[in-house]
Order: C-alpha cells, then sequence, then structure tokens
C-alpha cells in the first residue's frame, strides 16, 4: 500500500509546537496505568517518537512500506497489523489523521474494538466537517472528512462506549475553508507549515478554550470498550 501523502508527513515534521501539543493533549485523555501503546497508522512514527520520549512503549502499525521502513529505522517497534493482536489484549490504541483513508472504515474500527481490553480506550483523532474537503484532501487519497453526528454513530454502529468528544484547532478550521476556496492543486508549503505552528495554533489553542471547542478542524474521540464491572 503506497501513501500519497509522505511529502506532507516530511513538511509536518516541522510542526513542533503542533506535534508536542497534539501527543500532551492524547496522554490527557488516554489510560496512564498502562504504558503500552498501539499507534495504529504509525506515519513516519513522528506521534509514537514523542509518546516514547515521555516514558510510553510504543508498537507502530503502518502499511505503506516506505514509512514502515523510516519506522523501523528510527529503531521503533513495527508490527504487522492489528489482527496479530488477541482479542480483549490492548489497554491504549491511538490513532492520528488515519481514518479518513480507510474506504470501509467501520470494519477497522471494529477490528479495533474486538482488540481492546474492556476498559481499553482509543484515542481517535481525524479531520472534521464533510463541508471542508479540499483538493489537499483528495490529493492525500482521503475518503471523506467526518461530520460529528456519523461519526458518532459510527462508534455507536461498533459497540464502543462515547466518553468524550470536542472539535480541534478553531483558527484551522477557518484557513481549511479559505485554503479549499483559493488553492485548487492541493498543495501546502514549509512557510506555510512553520507559519501555521509558530503563530497560529498557540493563538488557536487559546481560542479554542474561549469557544469552548464547538468548531474546529479536527475532532477527537475518545472511545472505551464497556468493562465487566460497567
Amino acid at each position: 500500500m503506497k501513501y500519497a501523502g509522505t511529502d506532507v508527513l516530511n513538511l509536518m515534521l516541522k510542526a513542533k509546537n503542533y506535534n508536542n501539543y497534539l501527543v500532551e493533549y492524547c496522554i490527557n485523555k488516554i489510560n496512564t496505568n498502562c504504558k503500552k501503546i498501539i499507534d495504529f497508522g504509525a506515519g513516519l512514527g513522528t506521534f509514537s517518537e514523542l509518546l516514547e520520549q515521555r516514558g510510553f512503549s510504543v508498537e507502530c502499525i503502518e502499511p505503506d512500506a516506505e514509512q514502515a521502513e523510516i519506522i523501523k529505522n528510527k529503531g521503533l517497534k513495527l508490527v504487522e497489523n492489528i489482527e496479530i493482536y488477541p482479542n480483549n489484549s490492548i489497554d491504549n490504541i491511538v490513532s492520528f489523521n488515519v481514518f479518513e483513508h480507510i474506504e470501509n472504515d467501520e470494519m477497522v474500527l471494529k477490528q479495533i474494538y474486538d482488540k481492546l481490553k474492556p476498559g481499553g480506550t482509543f484515542f481517535l483523532f481525524v479531520p472534521a466537517n464533510s463541508k471542508l474537503y479540499s483538493s489537499f484532501d483528495k490529493k492525500l487519497g482521503h475518503f471523506r472528512r467526518y461530520d460529528l453526528e456519523k461519526l458518532k454513530q459510527l462508534a455507536i454502529n461498533c459497540q464502543f462506549i462515547i466518553k468524550s468528544y470536542e472539535y480541534f484547532d478553531c483558527v484551522g478550521y477557518l484557513l481549511a475553508y479559505i485554503y479549499k476556496i483559493i488553492n485548487r492543486k492541493g498543495t501546502i508549503s514549509k512557510f506555510f507549515i512553520v507559519l501555521f505552528d509558530k503563530v497560529v495554533f498557540p493563538i488557536s489553542i487559546l481560542l479554542d478554550k474561549i469557544f469552548n471547542k464547538k468548531f474546529g478542524k479536527n475532532i477527537v474521540m475518545i472511545l472505551s470498550k464497556e468493562s465487566v464491572n460497567e
């Protein structure tokens, strides 16, 4: 499986503030009593590296051969696919901007449900709002952006308990809307990434708090498998 957006992932390595904030955000949502995390769709291993720097043991799942090789060269643990894990065996699974690439997302979400332990946590981070779907999404092979109500129903269909959900990056939402209108080629530059990371994103974090995360470029959903005690 060849991923078309490797160049964008390489550019996103420059977004150090964004990447570090997102990892801290994730850590605050998962079960930190267990230090093992499965990074589903790990890409270049960017978030896996940051999680390991914070004391977690991360196992990466990545189907793209080129990216899988990069993950191995970084010294991160790579596993073939999620099917190698027994059912009811994983405490924490995280997924950063992956499910939009999966045509049959419901089938894969059910697989993740099966692999989680009862009481386990799935941190799901996806692009929001189908109306923002642009040439950039198409270039990266996105099948969709997610509308909140449809995503909630998808999770329910897969038997998950929805622990929480909220939007992320309200300024990014506005930029994505402008980008859709003015950029028909689906390109993005290193300059824009660095400017967003150093100037725009810190403002977006503040405004997310002010607007109580009522809209944003992404949706964060925390899903859990019912435990025997619930």
